[in-house]
This record gives C-alpha cells, sequence and structure tokens, in this order.
C-alpha cells in the first residue's frame, strides 16, 4: 500500500489518501472529498511508519486522471514558494498551472457488439458502423445522430451498454503539426556582445547580471544563446515585464524560430493557457516568452532563463502568492537535477539589489557600455516646470514641431491615466472620492465618467457637484487623456495614438498599436510608463518626459530608484536607428541627483549615494521588509485585530530574539489608502536582517491562522516592492 498527501481542488492544505498503485509527484488523480469526486494532485508520497492516525479511514485515489502531469521541478518550486512567501497551496497551484480542472459527470454509450446481422434495419447498420469508430461517445451525442427507438433497442439487445462516467472538461492534446525550424539569419555581433555570449556559455557560474546601456543590443545576445540551446535539443524561457513587450519580442523570435515559440501570458483565455501548456509540456515547443507566470512553464531541458528588464515591478505579483518572478527565476535554476540551467537577469538599470549581488559575486556581472550598430546616446535636456503653467513647455511643443516636419516620430510620457487626477468644487471645496475606497475619483472627460482605479467603481459625472450642486467644478491634475486632448489643439494634422490600460484592453490591442507604430501611421506615441520599456522604433528621435517628478513624490524608499529606472529606460526610445535622439525633461526639480545623474548617465554614481543610505536604514539590499495587512469591513474590528496581531507578535520577538537598533516592527497604522473595495486597511511593517527574518517568517505563519476569520483578513507581503 501507498500513500500520498494531494492537493484537492480549491482547498489550502493537503489530504491523504491511499492507494495500491504507485504514483508520481505531479501527477493529476480523481479521489473522492466530502462525498463528491475531485480533481487531486499528489504532491508528496509518505512513508507508512509516519503516518500517525488510523490509517484503516484513509479513503483510496479512484484513479489516475488523463491530464499531463506537473514536472517534479516545478512541484518542488511550488512547495517553496508557498513556504518562503507564507502563501497556500490553493494559491501556488492556481498560480502555475493555467486555468482549471473541473470533473464533469456523463452519460456514456460503451460500445459492446454489432446488431445481429439478421437485423436488416439501414439505421441499425449504420450505427453499427458509427460505434465501431466511435466505441465510446455520450448518450446525449448519440441522441442525436440516432432514433430514440435504436437506441432503446440497442441498450435492450446489449450492443451498448451505458455508464454513468466522470470526464474532464478540457482535454487538450498537445500535438503539433508542424516541426518547428530554425531560420539561420545571419546575426552579426559586435566584440562586446561576443564576449557577453562567449562568457555566459563558457563559465560556470549559472546567475549572471547583464548591464548593457539602452540600444546596447542585448536581445541580439539572447537570441544567439536560445539558439545555440535549441540546435542541442535545449529549451529556454524569455520574460519580459509587460504584455505590450510581447509582441515585439515574438516577431522577433518568431522570426528566428517560427513554430518552436510558445506564448504565455494573463491576456489568454484558459484554453489558449492549456493548448501552449501542453506543447510545452509534450516537448513540441522548446521556447516560451511571457510575462510573470511563464516562469512556470514547464520545458522540458530547459537551458536559459531570460529575464528582460529584470528591474520592473512588475516582475512582482501584487496577489497571493506575492511571489517575485526573479527569486523563482534562481530558485528554479538551482532546483533543476536534469541540466545545468542559466538565468540571465538583463537591464540598462538594473535593480539596486541585483547590482548589489553582482557587486557581491553572487551574480557575474557582463557589462555592454557601447550602443549596438553605434548610434549614439540621445541628448539630454531640462525644462523647468515652474516657469509655465501649462503641460506643454515651449522648448518641448518646438522639439515636437521640428521632429514632425522631418518626418520622425515622438513618444510623450505621463505616468498618469486618464483626463485628470480628480475633480474640485471651487463653491465647496468637496472632492468626488469612491464609496468603497479612501480615494479621489479619476475623471475620463472622453465618456463623462468617474472612475477608481482600486476597486474598479464607476459613476456618471452629471457637472454638478453633488454637495452643493455648484456647476463649479475644476479639472485638478493632468492625466494622459487630457494632454491628449491639449496635444490635438497644438497639432491638428498629426496623427498620434493614447496608450494606456483604458485604451488597451486585450492582447490585439497591443499587437495592433505596436505594428502601427511602427509602419509609421501615427506620428505621435503618448502614454505612460508602459511604452518607456523595450520598444524598438528605429523612427523615434525624440522622447518628451512631461512630468517627472509624478514618481519622484511618492512616500517610498525606492522613489528615487524607480524614477532614475524610468527616466532612463524612456530615453532609451530615441535614437535607436541611424537618426540622432533628444530627451526632453520637464520637471519642477531640476537640481534633484536623480535628474542630474540621469541626464550625465551615471548609474553607479547614483546607486553608491543610494546605498550609503539604504545600509544607514537598513533597507533593502542590506535589511529585509516584510509587509503586513489586516483589512475588514468594519474599522473597529481591524484595528483591534491588527493592534493584538502586533502585541502577540512583539511579545514574543522581545521574548526570544536579540535585535539589533536598526530592526524593528512598527505599530500598526493606517494604509496610505486607508479603504480599498469596502475594506479598512491598518498595516505593519517588519523590517529584519537576513538571519532574523527566517525567524519572523516562522512566527508570522504560526499565528496567521490564529488572527485570520471570516471577518478580518490579513495579507502578508514577503520582500514587497511597493510601500503603498
Amino acid at each position: 500500500m501507498y500513500y500520498y498527501e494531494i492537493y484537492v481542488e480549491n482547498n489550502i492544505r493537503l489530504f491523504t489518501y491511499k492507494s495500491e498503485e504507485k504514483y508520481e509527484i505531479g501527477q493529476w488523480c480523481i479521489v473522492n472529498f466530502v462525498n463528491r469526486d475531485k480533481m487531486g494532485l499528489i504532491v508528496n508520497i509518505v512513508k507508512e511508519e509516519k503516518i500517525d492516525f488510523d490509517k484503516k479511514k484513509l479513503k483510496s485515489v479512484i484513479r489516475v486522471a488523463p491530464v499531463l502531469s506537473i514536472p517534479l521541478e516545478i512541484m518542488k518550486l511550488a512547495k517553496w514558494i508557498k513556504n518562503y512567501y507564507l502563501s497556500d497551496f490553493f494559491s501556488v497551484f492556481k498560480t502555475i498551472y493555467p486555468g482549471t480542472l473541473k470533473l464533469n459527470y456523463s452519460k456514456r454509450a460503451i460500445y459492446l457488439k454489432d446488431f445481429d446481422e439478421d437485423f436488416k434495419n439501414l439505421e441499425a447498420q449504420k450505427f453499427n458502423e458509427y460505434m465501431k469508430k466511435r466505441p465510446e461517445v455520450t448518450l446525449n451525442t448519440l441522441k442525436k445522430n440516432f432514433s430514440k427507438e435504436i437506441i432503446e433497442k440497442a441498450i435492450k439487445q446489449k450492443i451498448i451498454s451505458v455508464e454513468k462516467k466522470i470526464i474532464l472538461n478540457s482535454k487538450i492534446s498537445g500535438k503539433k503539426k508542424n516541426k518547428g525550424k530554425i531560420v539561420e539569419k545571419q546575426i552579426i555581433l559586435n566584440e562586446e556582445q561576443e564576449n557577453a555570449v562567449n562568457t555566459i556559455k563558457n563559465s560556470e557560474k549559472q546567475l549572471f547580471l547583464l548591464k548593457g546601456v539602452t540600444g546596447s543590443g542585448k536581445t541580439e545576445i539572447y537570441i544567439n544563446l536560445i539558439k545555440e540551446a535549441l540546435k542541442n535539443g535545449y529549451g529556454s524561457i524569455f520574460l519580459v515585464p509587460e504584455i505590450s513587450l510581447t509582441t515585439q519580442m515574438i516577431e522577433r523570435l518568431e522570426e528566428e524560430f517560427l513554430d518552436e515559440v510558445a506564448i504565455l501570458h494573463s491576456k489568454l483565455s484558459d484554453k489558449e493557457k492549456r493548448e501552449e501548456w501542453s506543447f510545452i509540456r509534450n516537448g513540441a515547443k522548446k521556447i516560451v516568452i511571457g510575462a510573470r507566470s511563464a516562469i512556470f512553464a514547464p520545458v522540458q531541458n530547459l537551458k536559459y532563463i531570460i529575464m528582460d528588464e529584470e528591474h520592473e515591478n512588475t516582475y512582482k505579483q501584487e496577489n497571493n502568492p506575492r511571489y517575485h518572478t526573479k527569486n523563482v527565476a534562481i530558485k528554479r535554476a538551482l532546483l533543476n537535477e536534469n541540466t545545468k540551467v542559466k538565468v540571465i537577469l538583463g537591464s540598462a538599470t538594473p535593480s539596486f539589489e541585483s547590482f548589489y549581488q553582482a557587486k557581491q559575486g553572487d551574480l557575474q556581472l557582463i557589462e555592454l557600455k557601447k550602443r549596438f550598430k553605434n548610434s549614439k546616446i540621445p541628448k539630454y535636456e531640462i525644462v523647468d516646470l515652474n516657469e509655465t503653467t501649462e503641460n506643454f513647455s515651449e522648448k518641448l511643443l518646438e522639439e515636437i514641431s521640428q521632429t514632425l516636419k522631418k518626418k520622425e516620430q515622438i513618444i510623450l510620457i505621463l505616468n498618469r491615466k486618464a483626463f485628470s487626477n480628480f475633480l474640485k468644487c471651487k463653491s465647496c471645496q468637496n472632492i468626488p472620492t469612491c464609496p468603497n475606497c479612501s480615494i479621489s475619483l479619476t475623471y475620463y472627460k472622453k465618456t463623462n465618467q468617474l472612475k477608481c482605479h482600486y476597486c474598479g467603481y464607476e459613476e456618471h459625472f452629471s457637472g454638478f457637484c453633488k454637495e452643493c450642486g455648484s456647476e463649479k467644478m475644476q479639472q485638478m491634475g493632468a492625466g494622459t487623456e487630457k494632454v491628449e486632448e491639449e496635444l490635438k489643439e497644438f497639432f491638428p494634422t498629426a496623427k498620434m495614438i493614447r496608450v494606456d490600460s483604458e485604451t488597451m484592453k486585450t492582447k490585439s490591442d497591443y499587437e495592433k498599436i505596436y505594428n502601427d507604430f511602427k509602419n509609421q501611421k501615427y506620428d505621435i506615441m503618448l502614454g505612460t510608463q508602459v511604452i518607456a520599456k523595450g520598444l524598438h522604433f528605429p523612427n523615434v528621435t525624440l522622447v518628451g518626459i512631461i512630468n517627472a517628478d509624478i514618481i519622484l513624490n511618492f512616500p517610498d524608499f525606492r522613489a528615487g530608484e524607480k524614477t532614475f529606472q524610468l527616466l532612463t529606460q524612456a530615453s532609451g526610445r530615441a535614437g535607436r536607428g541611424s537618426k540622432d535622439g533628444k530627451v526632453i525633461i520637464q520637471t519642477f526639480n531640476e537640481n534633484n541627483d536623480v535628474i542630474a545623474k540621469t541626464i550625465e548617465n551615471d548609474y553607479e554614481g547614483y546607486y553608491k549615494n543610494e546605498l550609503f543610505l539604504r545600509k544607514s536604514f537598513n533597507y533593502p539590499p542590506f535589511g529585509r521588509l516584510i509587509a503586513v495587512v489586516i483589512s475588514s469591513k468594519k474599522e473597529d474590528l481591524a484595528q483591534k485585530k491588527a493592534n493584538d496581531f502586533y502585541k502577540t507578535i512583539s511579545k514574543i520577538v522581545d521574548e526570544n530574539m536579540e535585535i539589533s537598533e536598526n530592526e524593528f516592527i512598527s505599530e500598526p497604522f493606517c494604509a496610505p489608502i486607508f479603504k480599498i473595495n469596502s475594506r479598512f486597511r491598518y498595516q505593519i511593517y517588519f523590517k529584519f536582517n537576513k538571519e532574523n527574518i527566517l525567524k519572523i517568517k516562522k512566527i508570522i505563519k504560526k499565528y496567521l491562522a490564529k488572527f485570520n476569520d471570516s471577518n478580518v483578513r490579513i495579507t502578508v507581503d514577503v520582500d514587497p516592492v511597493n510601500m503603498m
């Protein structure tokens, strides 16, 4: 008899079952759970002597399900994610496996024999032929093709038997019609690129940081590595931070590898995800491109995990399990026992944590200091917004005009969508706010709506103040929608496109806009920070940052780092072809160190300044953070539970741990956005050194279940990247 710990669909913990059959970890099976047949996943094989309860009471596994198993390395990864990020099995397996597998019941007709030869009925003969080709069909399908009389006669004469069977709602074969090929395109690498490729291929190390200035040709290095791996029977995962970037990269990869490329990201349907997953699992596709979740792709003979624009915050999952893709990629490489997987983290502006790891020797640092094909670094110009009341300075308008005359393209970036940030009544000072969240509603002029970006609440704007009835509603702040309207007044004949989450709803939206702008159907692309990352448009010669201070003013110790990255990445969109590029940065704070170091292209200078401050206050990469949010629909209950949780944990820490002066547990405080989705939110921050953070996690894990109940929700974010 064998014993297994099994994840049963929609449960957060494991359950023990037995079987006379030997199964493998990662196999799907069917089990009876609370008198219902459900899908299960074998997570652990348990030794009989480890079971400390009555084994006779254990239920048996019914049978293996006809579904492709999850590879052992990914099962190990799932367990690590659950423990490291203080998550649960339901959240983890929902993340690593695409979509859901559910059981349905169906009456099936099972073919046993032909009607007797003396039965001359033409329909009976057709029935015989039909059932020989399909020895098992649903009764409903049979009823669509044959009369009620012939089916009843078949059952009576035992030509078929009808059984109630369990079927899966989705069954993807994972077979591919055409075997992929490699297109032998000649890519001539420069000396820096050649050295980078050889270093990665020949080094005994597994973890690399590829730091290359914008336009230095990191993509060519990635493709070279993927191509050699594929020729030798190995697979690769290529990660990008935004869905908007997959279109460009898919185009590049499919040029080289045709139908060897699988795509995984959140805009695909569950059916599309499962189909791609099956192709990958069967080895029909060996190259995977996608955003965060692509890190879990079951690639056979995995050789490379490439994480482009590794500094981006979008690599951090905001929902449970709150994993960071970089950590998962590194852990997956180290867990893989079949091949020596190498991880390449690429960026022009690496996260300070990654660069620190490289300086410490944990990552092998490779640098590209020149632009590919000798294109020049763009020239910068700073414009002081204190000297204008408009969104567009005279200098930026002049540069846009000159660029349009030369038939060249422009990218303008404002990291705030919508028409205005919020509305304010001039008469009574009232600001329309979300009824579910403690945040002002954002105004969209085109649809005349007020929207909440946190819970999705929407309402029609009547034009009047709800409090006093005044028509004097002032638009405060400017979003991309308002800037687009102003831009059309300045340049009425220019063709422009706005790119933000309101205009980009589907994967086809991203593809169309990317291709249209690349083919120069538009002169100006205006958008949020999504268009500052990695896009390659050779005809773009001007980039304008409309307000560089939006991120800089956030209450976050990483605000300066994020601003430096955004400005540098955005400027990298200019002058990528043979023409010179220019960048206009509009700011209220032109003397800020972030702005100065961006213009000087001095990443290391800014890094050293920032690292000194981080060390002084024990922030990452020196200390480690955990953010805990206690929320409830009842404000007083949320506050009480937060205080109780804080006191309980603090007492245990005081009694059992030695902590330094830079380590602390913050007292509960109102979250910057106090109410979201009708839930009041209190935050507690834990800041500890690497050794002590492991002890803190164990303590938090122990008391999570005690404080969680139907009225209170506790969420834990290990290594948060946003302090909001």
